[in-house]
């Protein structure tokens, strides 16, 4: 019997010894979600930071640019009786379900019960705005929830502290957040990362192929010279800081953004080419060089449903204006749905694995050449060329033309 309460106590006293993992309260509704991540107070403080956030995708993450982000949720959401609907059998968890879009969209939903995790499908598939604009990746996302890269390294997020780059004395003038603390790894991509990479293969019961930036700087940016992480680009470069540019709605913000890190140029001439064969050939003919540089550390365009693509087109009309040659070349990343048919797929759910990538590459240009044979009697020619990169095809204010060439030439040479 002394044995047996012996062992007890010792159980208990190790039990009492052993550190737990402190859950966060879970929210019964979406509106004690909101509530309970709430950082509007924030903006007391840090004025011109919450203002910047305002102005940032984070600020919407159900939403995105031109609602595309919205459009994506809600179509896999609808797959749940759809393409998906062997989901039923894997989980009854609406919740469950939502995990592998909504993670990064909004992470809180792990804190959310199930019936506020239907409450948030519900407003989703409804667009009710009342509640979508207010789940968002904001000021306790960031330096709060997800501050703690390497949790077995670092410990989980004290839930009264607020985590910077910076060592702010340890205090943090707040009624919830008391304390401050320093995290080194919120200055690595790694941070970043989180979300901003690729296709969630191992961690998720539905695989999908979202963003890849964080791979793509890792793999092809990084390896080959560059030196600059997400935050010096998305965070430190001038008119960035917490607007995490870009953001396509804020159209002239934008639009001065990618004029100033991608360059077009082009060249044409037209002459007569001759070839001994062994009888001489004469082939009278346009040659056209175009050339897209840039100084993006990953690939780009990338994004979750993928539309998103540069489109190169070219054109050489005769002086009457009768076309002679069109073609128009599409720069972007294209993926398949992983199962056997070779056809590229759209929106995240479907894609797994990359078929073709032409999309802008760190520290390679993209070149083309064009050779366009003149029908006969045609000595001159006009040649028009433009680089336009499409959001989201259908929206107009989605279409940013970042350079037109338009250029006389003639086999007599120059007039």
């Amino acid at each position: 019997m002394r044995a047996l309460k012996l062992a007890m106590l010792l159980t208990i006293v190790f039990g009492l010894l052993v550190p737990t993992v402190v859950m966060a309260k879970e929210a019964k509704s979406v509106k004690e979600l909101i509530d309970m991540y709430d950082s509007s107070r924030c903006k007391e403080c840090h004025e011109q930071i919450y203002k910047d956030w305002e102005h940032s995708l984070h600020s919407k993450p159900l939403i995105g640019p031109f609602s595309k982000t919205l459009g994506t949720l809600i179509d896999y959401l609808k797959q749940r009786d759809g393409e998906l609907k062997k989901s039923h059998d894997v989980t009854k968890s609406i919740k469950d379900y939502m995990m592998p879009c909504f993670i990064c969209h909004i992470p809180q939903l792990e804190d959310a019960s199930e019936a506020a995790a239907q409450e948030i499908a519900d407003a989703v598939k409804n667009q009710n705005f009342d509640i979508i604009e207010k789940l968002q990746i904001n000021c306790i996302i960031c330096h709060n929830r997800n501050s703690i890269v390497r949790k077995f390294r670092d410990g989980l997020p004290e839930k009264d502290t607020v985590y910077g780059n910076k060592d702010l004395g340890g205090v943090h003038a707040d009624k919830v957040f008391t304390k401050s603390k320093r995290s080194e790894m919120m200055e690595d991509s790694s941070f970043c990362g989180g979300c901003h990479q690729g296709p969630n293969v191992l961690h998720s019961a539905e695989p999908m192929w979202c963003v890849s930036n964080y791979d793509s700087m890792l793999h092809n940016y990084i390896p080959n010279g560059g030196d600059k992480g997400c935050q010096d680009c998305h965070m430190r470069a001038p008119n960035t800081g917490h607007r995490f540019p870009p953001n396509y709605d804020d159209r002239d913000f934008e639009m001065k953004r990618l004029k100033e890190h991608i360059k077009f140029d082009v060249t044409a001439t037209a002459y007569t080419f001759q070839v001994k064969t062994p009888e001489v050939l004469s082939i009278p003919q346009v040659v056209i060089k175009t050339k897209v540089t840039h100084d993006v550390g990953h690939r780009f365009p990338d994004g979750c449903p993928s539309p998103t693509h540069f489109s190169l087109k070219v054109k050489v009309k005769s002086k009457d204006g009768k076309e002679i040659f069109s073609d128009t070349k599409y720069y972007m990343p294209q993926k398949k749905l992983g199962y056997a048919e070779n056809k590229m797929v759209f929106a995240s759910l479907r894609k797994l694995s990359l078929m073709r990538d032409t999309s802008l590459q760190p520290f390679k240009a993209n070149e083309e050449t064009f050779e366009v044979k003149l029908p006969p009697g045609v000595d001159d020619a006009i040649v028009e060329a433009s680089l336009t990169l499409v959001v989201e095809p259908g929206v107009k204010e989605s279409v940013f033309e970042l350079g037109t060439f338009t250029k006389e030439v003639s086999l007599k040479g120059r007039k």
